[in-house]
């Protein structure tokens, strides 16, 4: 064999070698961040399985804290604790605010500007 024809046969090698690892490495991304996503949606999952009040109940909550218009009531993990996430644009000043509340109790337990 020529030495030109091991650096052809080399070359190729090591093409198609990067171009397995780029793809395994794409791959191995996307399996992650599924489970990221996967992983989230449970934890949201298993917070509506908990919860002791509804959305309604925590929009009516969030109403009696902050008079407005609710834009979005989502479930979301703030402050270190699993939450309604009430968003309210204010009648007053019409800021948007995301009132917290306790999944359990309907209590409020803060708001964010």
């Amino acid at each position: 064999m020529t030495p030109t024809y091991l650096r052809s046969c080399h070359s190729q090698w090591l093409a198609v070698s990067l171009s397995f690892t780029v793809i395994l490495g794409a791959a191995c991304c996307n399996i992650a961040a599924a489970a990221a996503a996967e992983t989230k949606d449970s934890s949201v999952v298993q917070a509506a399985n908990v919860a002791k009040i509804g959305k309604e109940q925590a929009t009516q909550a969030a109403l009696q804290a902050l008079p407005g218009k609710v834009t979005d009531v989502t479930i979301e993990k703030k402050r270190g604790k699993t939450v309604y996430v009430v968003e309210i644009v204010s009648e007053k000043d019409g800021a948007e605010t995301d009132v917290l509340i306790d999944m359990t109790s309907g209590a409020v337990l803060g708001m964010d500007h």
